[in-house]
């Protein structure tokens, strides 16, 4: 399993939709922005008020955190010692977490932004090198995944009262959580011993967990998660080619790939079903697309991009991301339906 799939880290039937047909893009409006004096910018995660947050690069391998405020006004920030500060989550609330690397490099960081500007760092443990938030539940607790002192990678929640519970994927040499829902549910991959498949997970608010895997497939991983317990993920098959996914939460399996894909690679999906992401159609040639809940799909590229990369979509279906320019610049967007 590549590093790029380990982060971007009960097999039901399998209904192939593998031919999606394309169609047009129907008129909608782009915005571009960059926080001041950013050299690329990255937007990860949009609530359902248009808050976004995300990354900002400013040269000489430093990042900082910014929130965009739906007038545009942008606010930046980092926690205290911060060289590298990656958000990856805002709550309806305007809460927002992520992991930050401080300038000794040893090792990374969770955090917490409260709404008036207040952060606390965490670690998942004592012993934790690497702990990586990735979202919140309703309730305020963050899920995430962590790497230890043994360097397993294993998953966590954390308590509003910062109380941290670990769990792994039964047998996993990883345990990566990539998205939780509002009612808690996680979903993500489990990279089991030996020379098996890999296998995409739910955790129940409950701690059970569910596990699917498309036949046949190499690695099988979930990458978000709804509200009604839709996982939007991919899998790699036996053509080693990367393909979407879509769980249903009855358990129905299918598999997707926009006209011409030669990978693809789902990134969010929202209450409505409605999936972003990106696809290849040659060497370093890539594009966006929304999957609609009807599975239709259509190219969503940046009108001044040779490369464009949605991030996530919100329930109103306002789609956030980044695209690299002709001069191979990484600027943020939004996209209004």
């Amino acid at each position: 399993m590549t590093n790029a799939r380990f982060f971007r880290l009960l097999a039901p039937s399998l209904a192939i939709a593998a031919l999606c047909v394309a169609v047009p893009t129907q008129a909608a409006t782009f915005a571009t922005f960059d926080p001041l004096g950013s050299v690329g910018t990255y937007p990860y995660s949009i609530n359902a008020s248009g808050v976004i947050t995300g990354t900002y690069e400013t040269g000489g391998n430093k990042a900082h955190g910014f929130i965009r405020a739906t007038d545009g006004t942008i606010t930046t920030f980092d926690p205290e010692g911060s060289l590298i500060t990656e958000p990856f989550a805002i709550d309806d609330n305007g809460r927002i977490t992520g992991e930050f690397t401080p300038h000794s490099r040893s090792r990374s960081h969770g955090f917490v932004r409260e709404t008036d500007g207040t952060i606390t760092v965490f670690d998942a443990t004592s012993g934790a090198t690497y702990t990586r938030p990735v979202g919140f539940d309703a309730d305020g607790n963050i899920a995430g995944s962590f790497t230890d002192h043994r360097r397993k990678s294993r998953g966590f929640i954390r308590s509003a009262s910062g109380k941290v519970t670990v769990f792994d994927y039964p047998h996993s040499l990883v345990t990566a959580a990539y998205s939780v829902n509002g009612s808690g549910s996680i979903t993500g991959l489990g990279l089991v011993k030996g020379f098996g498949p890999d296998y995409g997970f739910i955790r129940a608010p409950d701690g059970s967990l569910t596990s699917f895997q498309v036949p046949d497939a190499l690695s099988t991983e979930g990458l978000s998660i709804n509200g009604s317990g839709t996982v939007a993920g991919d899998y790699y098959g036996s053509d080693s080619v990367t393909h979407g996914l879509v769980r249903d939460a009855d358990g129905t399996l299918t598999s997707f790939d926009p006209r011409r894909s030669k990978e693809t690679y789902p990134r969010a999906i929202n209450a409505s079903g409605a999936i972003v992401g990106t696809y290849q159609i040659g060497d370093h040639v890539y594009h966006g697309f929304l999957r609609k809940p009807d599975g239709s799909i259509k190219k969503l590229d940046d009108p001044d991009a040779v490369a464009t990369t949605p991030t996530n979509v919100n329930d109103t279906g306002v789609v956030v991301g980044y695209f690299k320019d002709a001069g191979g610049v990484v600027h943020g967007f939004i996209r209004t339906p």
